[in-house]
């Protein structure tokens, strides 16, 4: 089992899958989903969420939460990722592992709800946005409410046509530390395209958003 350190290395105040200080590393952590076990050697990616988890590897493995899981079937996993509340079953005050949790764009959620979630210290979260304009105004407001109210390590999953080099600048400018990759959905060449890209994001000279 990998250690939190090794999964969730801090650097300053963001977070890296597998990272050091001491390397020259991409601003965005890529966590790849991925039903198909091939793709671990395929794509180069910091973390992978899947039904399956190979122990020879150093990057980090996470589950999604279903019906069925117990504390037992998840023991092997580095971290786990609530995706539906009404499924998950896990005692999580007796899991050890990191806890991510993954929240859509247009779900309606309460400020008591929110200062719930906040109050749980997710090691991760997911903002699940596909099918958006990220630069719109009224989708950045939306997207600053949750992101703001949830104090967590972000990481923001968008349609891949949408991880262009200018979106992926302003992701990170909004305070995302990393995006989601469904693996099972692009090519190897579109892939190295996407990662090519987060190694040209920079610090702002305005800061975060």
């Amino acid at each position: 089992m990998k250690s939190l350190d090794k999964i969730l290395n801090s650097n300053i105040s963001e977070i890296g899958f597998n990272k050091h200080n001491n390397e020259n590393h991409s601003k965005l952590s890529i966590i790849g989903l991925t039903t198909q076990s091939i793709n671990f050697d395929k794509f180069d990616c910091d973390s992978f969420v899947s039904d399956f988890y190979d122990p020879k590897s150093n990057k980090s493995f996470g589950k999604y939460i279903s019906k069925n899981d117990t504390n037992d079937s998840v023991e092997k996993f580095d971290f786990i990722i609530i995706i539906n509340p009404e499924n998950s079953n896990i005692n999580f005050f007796s899991y050890d592992n990191p806890i991510g949790f993954q929240i859509k764009h247009d779900l309606e959620i309460s400020d008591l709800r929110l200062s719930t979630l906040d109050s749980l210290n997710f090691d991760i979260c997911i903002y699940e946005a596909s099918d958006i304009n990220i630069s719109n105004l009224n989708n950045i407001l939306s997207i600053k409410d949750k992101i703001n109210s949830i104090r967590s390590n972000w990481f923001i999953y968008l349609d891949k046509k949408d991880y262009s080099e200018d979106n992926l600048q302003f992701i990170y400018d909004l305070g995302f530390i990393g995006i989601v990759i469904n693996l099972d959905k692009i090519n190897i060449k579109d892939f190295k395209n996407i990662k090519k890209m987060t190694n040209k994001v920079r610090d702002s000279k305005n800061g975060k958003i």
